[in-house]
C-alpha cells in the first residue's frame, strides 16, 4: 500500500507541535512500531526528553538492546513479573492474562509519565485500531498515537525509507504476550491482505467491491465484522446525550 505523498512530513510537524517541550515515555518491545515511534520522537524533539522501557515478564528479548543501539537512545529494563503474581492466581487462560500483562504495562508506563510530568507515547498502527487488536486500556491507553493512521504495510514502508535494519524489516511481528504469539496467526490472515481490505473499508466500499483485493469472500466478511465489532475499543467513553452540550459529542475537546 502505498504512502501519501507528505505521510513523514505530517507526522514530523505533529509531533513537534504535539509534544513541545514535553517528556515522552515509550514502552519498546523490539518490535517494527515502538522502534519507529522512537525513531520519530528522536528527529523531532529533544533525545534527553525522550525514556525508553522495556517491560518484559521475565526473559527481555534480544531485539530490545539492538533496536535501543540502531536508535542510539539508552532503554530501562523493568521487569514485570511480581506485579504479574497477584493476577495469576484468578485465571490461567493466555489470553486473559496477556490483557492484564498490557495493563500493567500502562499502568507503569503512566506513573513514569507522573513522574517526568511527561506524555504516553502509544505504538498501535491503524490496522491494529480498526481491527481491535490491542487491548483497551493496556497498549491501547496512551496520549497519543503517532502511527495510529499509517497501516502496518505502510509503517514498514516507512522504516524502509529511514533505512532499518534488515533483521527488524524481517522480524514478524508479535505482541510477546505469550510464547509462541504472532499478529497473523492471532489474526487469521496476513498484513498484506488485511490492509488490502481495510483500505476498501475506508474507502466506503461493500464487501462486493473488494474483490480485486485477492482475498477471499469469507476473509472479506470476517474482517469487515471484526471492524464493526470492536468499534467499542475505539471509544473511551460511551455517554447518553442529556444536555445542552455533552462531552464525546458536541463537547469535542
Amino acid at each position: 500500500m502505498e504512502l501519501l505523498e507528505g505521510t513523514t512530513e505530517v507526522l514530523d510537524v505533529f509531533t513537534k507541535e504535539f509534544v513541545g517541550n514535553k517528556d515522552v515515555i515509550l514502552g519498546i518491545s523490539g518490535g517494527i512500531d515502538s522502534a519507529l515511534v522512537a525513531y520519530i520522537l528522536k528527529k523531532n524533539i529533544n533525545k534527553e526528553k525522550i525514556h525508553l522501557y522495556s517491560l518484559p515478564f521475565g526473559k527481555e528479548s534480544n531485539d530490545v538492546k539492538r533496536v535501543s543501539e540502531f536508535l542510539k537512545l539508552p532503554c530501562e529494563r523493568v521487569e514485570m513479573n511480581g506485579s504479574l503474581s497477584f493476577f495469576n492466581k484468578f485465571s490461567k487462560d493466555e489470553k486473559v492474562v496477556g490483557n492484564v500483562k498490557a495493563r500493567l504495562r500502562m499502568i507503569l508506563l503512566y506513573a513514569k509519565a507522573n513522574e517526568y510530568g511527561g506524555l504516553v507515547a502509544g505504538t498501535s498502527n491503524k490496522s491494529e485500531l480498526l481491527t481491535g487488536y490491542f487491548t483497551k486500556y493496556g497498549d491501547g491507553g496512551s496520549d497519543f498515537q503517532p502511527l495510529g493512521d499509517l497501516y502496518k504495510t505502510q509503517v514498514y514502508e516507512i522504516a524502509r525509507r529511514y533505512n532499518f535494519p534488515e533483521w527488524l524489516l524481517k522480524k514478524v511481528p508479535s505482541a510477546d504476550l505469550w510464547e509462541g504469539q504472532s499478529d497473523e496467526k492471532e489474526l487469521g490472515i496476513s498484513y498484506e491482505k488485511l490492509d488490502k481490505i481495510l483500505e476498501c473499508l475506508e474507502y466506503l466500499k461493500i464487501p462486493d467491491q473488494c474483490k480485486d483485493t485477492g482475498c477471499t469472500p469469507k476473509e472479506i466478511e470476517r474482517i469487515y465484522a471484526l471492524v464493526q465489532n470492536n468499534a467499542h475499543k475505539r471509544v473511551n467513553l460511551y455517554i447518553p446525550k442529556v444536555s445542552f452540550r455533552s462531552v464525546g459529542t458536541d463537547w469535542m475537546e
